[in-house]
C-alpha cells in the first residue's frame, strides 16, 4: 500500500524541523519565524528541475546528490549576501516510482541541512507525470541593514572571485558524454575526473567567506549562470562596467591541463555555469586584507579584473587582445 502524504511527511520531513521553534514539526499549516536579536532575514529561492539542473537515473545515491545540490545552491545565495543560514521551506513535485528513492533524497538533505546548519519548517509535497522537481526557499540572517548587494560595485574597484572557475561546468560535460569521460580520464586521470563530476553534482557554498564579504566588499553575488553574464549582472546593477582578463582566471589542475591540450576552449568556462563561487568588488584599499582575511578561512580569493566608470562588459583575452564572447552563459529562456 502507497504511504500517505501525511505520513510521508511525518516520518521522513518532520524530523528535518526538529530544533527549530516556530516549525511545530511541520504539523501546522505555517511557520512562525523570527530573526535573531539584531537581525533581519533575507530570503532566496531556487528551482531544480530533473534533466536541467541534474541527471536522475531513479537511485537513492541520485536522490540524494539532488537533495544536496538544491540546498547548497540556496546557501550560496544566502552567503553571497553576507547572511548566515536559518531555516528553509521545500516543495516537492514527485513522479511515479519516488517511493523507490524517497528515503535516499531525505538522507541527503539531512546531511546537508546538517552542513549547512539549517532546519526545514515547511514546504509542500506534489505528485506529477514528471520531471522530478525541487523548489527550496532559504531563509538566511544577517545584521539589519547588511544585506550586500550586486549594486555597490564602484569605478575602481578590484574584481575577484572565489575558488576555481570553469569545473562545474566541465562535470557536466563529462556527466552527459562517456565519451569525453573516457577520453579526458587520459589527460586529467581518475581523481581528475573525479573531481570535475563533484563540482557539479555537489557544490559547496563559500559560507567560509561571509565574515569577509561583510568586512570588505563593496558588490556581490555568486556565480550561477557563468562567470561573464553574472559579472555583466553586477555591473548593470551598480551602473558600472567590469573588465575580466582571461589570463587571471582561477583554475583547477584539471581544468588548466584540458585547457593546455585544447581539449577546453577558455571562454567555455567563463560562460559554462554551476561554479557557486562569489564574485565580489572590493576598494584597493582593502584588497589585501580581504585576501587575508579569506586565506584564514581556507578559501583563496583571485583578482581577475576590475570595476570601470565606462558601462559593458569587456574581456581580454589570455593572449592579452580584447575578445567577444558567442554568449556571455545560461538564461532558461534565450
Amino acid at each position: 500500500m502507497a504511504e500517505s502524504e501525511h505520513a510521508m511527511i511525518a516520518r521522513l520531513l518532520s524530523p528535518l524541523s526538529q530544533g527549530l521553534p516556530g516549525a511545530f514539526a511541520l504539523s501546522d499549516d505555517a511557520a512562525a519565524l523570527a530573526p535573531p536579536e539584531g537581525c533581519e532575514f533575507v530570503i532566496t529561492m531556487d528551482t531544480l528541475v530533473e534533466g536541467v539542473h541534474f541527471l536522475f537515473d531513479g537511485s537513492a545515491a541520485a536522490a540524494g546528490r539532488a537533495a544536496a545540490k538544491a540546498l547548497a545552491v540556496n546557501v550560496s545565495d544566502l552567503s553571497a549576501k553576507g547572511a548566515e543560514p536559518y531555516a528553509y521551506l521545500l516543495s516537492l513535485a514527485l513522479p511515479d516510482g519516488h517511493a523507490v528513492w524517497l528515503d535516499g533524497f531525505v538522507t541527503g538533505l539531512q546531511a546537508a541541512q546538517d552542513d549547512f546548519a539549517l532546519k526545514l519548517a515547511g514546504g509542500d509535497t506534489v505528485r506529477t507525470p514528471g520531471p522530478f522537481t525541487v523548489t527550496i526557499t532559504a531563509i538566511g540572517a544577517v545584521p539589519t541593514g547588511g544585506m550586500l548587494r550586486r549594486s555597490g560595485a564602484r569605478p575602481g574597484d578590484i574584481l575577484m572571485v572565489s575558488g576555481c572557475i570553469g569545473d562545474a561546468h566541465l562535470g557536466l560535460v563529462l556527466d552527459r558524454s562517456e565519451r569525453r569521460a573516457t577520453g579526458w580520464r587520459v589527460a586529467i586521470g581518475d581523481d581528475g575526473v573525479t573531481g570535475l563530476l563533484a563540482r557539479n553534482r555537489t557544490p559547496t557554498p563559500r559560507r567560509q567567506l561571509i565574515p569577509a564579504l561583510r568586512a570588505y566588499a563593496t558588490a556581490t553575488l555568486d556565480v550561477s549562470d557563468g562567470l561573464a553574464i553574472d559579472a555583466s549582472r553586477m555591473a548593470a546593477a551598480s551602473g558600472v562596467g567590469v573588465e575580466i582578463d582571461l589570463a587571471s582566471l582561477p583554475l583547477s589542475r584539471a581544468c588548466a591541463a584540458l585547457v593546455a591540450i585544447g581539449e577546453v576552449r577558455i571562454e567555455e568556462l567563463v560562460t559554462g555555469g554551476d561554479d557557486y563561487e562569489i564574485l565580489a568588488a572590493v576598494a584597493p584599499a582593502d584588497e589585501a586584507a580581504f585576501v587575508a582575511a579569506a586565506g584564514h578561512a581556507g578559501l583563496l580569493l583571485t583578482s581577475i579584473g576590475g570595476i570601470a566608470a565606462e558601462t559593458g562588459l569587456r574581456i581580454t583575452g589570455a593572449n592579452g587582445q580584447p575578445m567577444q564572447l558567442d554568449s556571455l552563459g545560461w538564461d532558461h529562456f534565450a
